[in-house]
This record gives structure tokens, sequence and C-alpha cells, in this order.
């Protein structure tokens, strides 16, 4: 393996601590391997029994959600060093419950079940950060079940603006995804997104040109989520 894509599989905080020949010595394991993936492909199909715990090491998958209706739902982006199925490798029903899909020319470090098992119980860093990330997700699960259970589409645009706010002590927001994307992280249709931020910035809550939302009524946004 060439030198590139040993430093991309330790950026994956799961290997930090791997030297190379660690990583050497896995990839020749038998119980690991590395696959490469087209813009599109499906990595694996909701309901597909999972026995891998996957790294991105190249590129950007997508993690998705049919609705009744036909539209895709996209539950999480994953780019290089992100993990996949470790919250569902060991599971009494370890069966995707979504599908995995390639959004770029991709490249993926899938290692199965077993080894993981033996790399739990003879390396503690590696228990110790797979934990962290299993910690993490349930975190993150509560955080997407909050927004699910929303009624409006302005109250998820609210509670998205809100939490970016928190975070970066800024009234002027970056998108850092298109309207299309984002749309499709609210499980909406863009037209629909689109015509609830002009909404909005009617109402003097919001202002935005591109992908810069500037808050213009921070109360008001706080108001929509009582």
């Amino acid at each position: 393996m060439d030198f590139k894509k040993l430093s991309n599989i330790k950026e994956c905080r799961l290997f930090s601590h791997f030297s190379d020949q660690d990583i050497q010595e896995l990839l020749s394991s038998g119980f690991a391997s590395v696959k490469s993936y087209s813009k599109e492909d499906l990595l694996f199909s909701e309901g597909e029994y999972c026995d891998f715990l996957s790294v991105v090491i190249e590129g950007k998958i997508e993690i998705q959600k049919l609705d009744s209706n036909g539209n895709i739902l996209v539950v999480a982006t994953l780019n290089r060093g992100n993990v996949f199925g470790e919250n569902l490798l060991f599971g009494d029903r370890n069966f995707y419950p979504m599908s995995v899909v390639a959004k770029e020319n991709s490249q993926v470090l899938h290692i199965k079940k077993d080894f993981i098992y033996k790399l739990c119980s003879s390396n503690e860093p590696f228990l110790r950060e797979l934990l962290r990330i299993l910690s993490n997700k349930a975190l993150n699960l509560s955080s997407k079940l909050k927004q699910v259970t929303m009624k409006s589409i302005r109250e998820m645009i609210c509670n998205y603006l809100l939490k970016k706010y928190n975070k970066e002590k800024s009234t002027t927001i970056k998108l850092e995804f298109s309207r299309k994307d984002w749309a499709d992280k609210l499980g909406v249709q863009r037209p629909s997104l689109s015509r609830e931020l002009m909404k909005m910035r009617d109402a003097g809550l919001i202002d935005f040109s591109k992908n810069i939302i500037e808050i213009k009524d921070l109360e008001g946004l706080k108001a929509n989520l009582l």
C-alpha cells in the first residue's frame, strides 16, 4: 500500500496510534480489505447483514433512508477518517437499517467483526477510541431524533441556525453544503426549503445570499422552538 493510503487510514482516530507496520499487518491479516467505489455505487443496502467495521479512507459516503414518498433523507455524510457499521456490529440484530452510498469516487477499509473483537481485547487505545465513537454516535442520534420530531421546516431551520450560532458565536452562518444537500439532510424538497427561507427573510428573522445566512432576530429564532 502506498504512503498516502497508509496516512489516510491513520487519520481515523481508531488507528492514529498504529505504526505503518501495524497497518500493513492488519491489511495482510486476511481480516481486512480496502475496496474502491465509484460515485453512486451502493456499498450496503437496507436490510443487509453488517459484518464489518468500515472506515472511509478517501472520498465521501452517505447514509440514506428512503421515505414512503420516495424522498431520500440523508442521515449522515461521512468523509475521510469517519467510521460506520461499528454501532451495528455487536448488536443482536446487526442489519443495516439504511443504505450506504458513495457520493464520490471513494475507498473504504472494511475490517471483519472477529478481528475487531481481537483488537478490542489486545489494544487498549483502540478499545477506548471505539467506545468514544459509539458514545458520540449515541448523542448524535438523540439530536437527530429531536429534529425528526419537529413539526415544521421552520423549526428545523431555526434549530440548525441556533446550533451553528451557539458553536461559532457569530450571527453570520456559512453553509458548508448546497441548498439541495441541506434539503436532503432535513428530509424535505429543495423548493420547500427555499420558500421557507424567503418567508423567514420577509419576517425579519434572517437574511441570506448564496451560502451565507445572517441571523437578524436571534430571539425570534429561539421563539420558533418553544
